[in-house]
């Protein structure tokens, strides 16, 4: 479907509104239940939203802190009360204008309280623990009080790689994830806000892939074949189709942003950092996108077939019926969603990720695509032809 210049307009207002809240909420005085900045976060402020007595935080040092598309510290707490970790990590909303104001129009603030607040005290994978999760529908503000888990957890970068035997380990808890909220009810109730796309959000999309993808310039467009910059139109000019495809399939709470760089290891298990973009969707997206941005492409060629055995295996044996021919259908067509984020991040420049970065992650997506044809697969299923 083309982009009509109604669906345009609609889609720049958002982006609009949400420049002019960002702004206002930066240069306007006032009392905000929900800090702004990591000095805002006071001994008060976080014995209250602790829920602890008046004075119990004595006192609340910031050890680092820095800004990408969120803000991000490591805090030192002092407390009377034996219930208060000595190191805390706080997530806040962006220095940057800019992407402040892509936090709002996406609600990536937003989404990742509500994963977390969903997730709950027992979750089915391992997170970081969530101490306090708000957020300001006014404002659009959202704060995080998570365990700071770095001096118990090994991180990577996307320019590094997985081992048979972790993404293994990684498959088995995202279908672990998958299965707690399969076809759950609660997208109808409590996660009905993970599951929303209004027409207007959609054309703002299509306005940001139109812009990236209809002539890709950047530092890594001689990655990618020129068939696959033609083939990949098909984000901004069949999106509701694609968005049709995709939500007629079973639905669960899917992560959306999987790469290595969102993930943590520990002597035991895997585990999931940064839910901005979780939302109720397929779950073999997830694994799509993990397994082609996460493996080292000659490695993932090799094991790719065994990953969605097991994981429909797993699935299979908690009473969910799929079929492997078909979820490896449906992998084939979801690599696509990874050269989406892929070249959208790297035609956006370093301000979202350096270029070393991005690179490799274009690389990777290229290859899977390429490997199988995705994007015919995709095209296939959107018009219901068999693959």
């Amino acid at each position: 479907m083309p982009l009509q210049p109604l669906d345009t307009a609609l889609g720049l207002g958002i982006a609009a509104r949400e420049a002019v809240r960002a702004g206002l909420d930066r240069a306007v005085p006032g009392r905000a239940a929900i800090p702004l900045r990591i000095h805002e976060v006071t001994e008060h402020w976080l014995g209250a939203a602790l829920g602890l007595r008046p004075g119990a935080i004595t006192s609340v040092r910031v050890l680092d802190a820095h800004s990408g598309t969120a803000a991000r510290a490591r805090i030192a707490v002092k407390s009377d009360s034996g219930e208060v970790p000595e190191h805390l990590f706080v997530k806040l909303p962006p220095h940057n204008y800019l992407q402040h104001v892509l936090m709002n129009v996406f609600r990536l603030g937003t989404r990742e309280t509500i994963a977390y607040r969903t997730l709950g005290a027992n979750p089915p994978v391992r997170v970081p623990r969530c101490y306090v999760a708000q957020c300001d529908r006014l404002r659009r503000r959202s704060i995080l009080v998570l365990e700071d888990l770095s001096g118990t957890a090994r991180f990577r970068t996307v320019v590094d790689t997985v081992t048979r035997a972790e993404a293994q380990a990684v498959i088995d808890a995202m279908a672990d994830l998958h299965i707690a909220f399969w076809s759950s009810g609660r997208f109808a109730n409590d996660l009905r806000s993970l599951t929303v796309r209004t027409t207007a959000d959609i054309r703002l999309g299509d306005v940001i892939r139109r812009r990236f993808l209809q002539d890709v310039t950047g530092h890594t467009a001689d990655l990618i074949p020129e068939a696959m910059k033609h083939d990949c139109r098909i984000f901004y000019q069949r999106s509701v189709d694609i968005d049709d495809f995709w939500t007629a399939q079973p639905q669960t709470l899917i992560h959306g942003d999987p790469h290595l760089g969102n993930l943590f290891f520990t002597e035991t298990e895997p585990g999931f950092l940064d839910w901005q973009i979780a939302t109720a969707g397929v779950g073999i997206r997830d694994i799509a996108y993990f397994a082609n941005a996460s493996v080292e492409p000659d490695l993932l060629r090799t094991i790719e077939r065994e990953l969605i055995e097991r994981y429909t295996a797993r699935l299979t044996a908690a009473g969910i019926g799929v079929d492997v021919e078909r979820m490896w259908t449906l992998y084939r067509a979801a690599i696509t969603e990874l050269f989406l984020a892929a070249v959208c991040t790297a035609e956006a420049g370093e301000r979202m990720q350096p270029f070393e970065v991005s690179r490799v992650g274009v690389e990777r997506a290229v290859a899977g695509a390429a490997a199988h044809d995705s994007f015919a697969v995709l095209s296939a299923l959107v018009d219901g032809k068999r693959v």
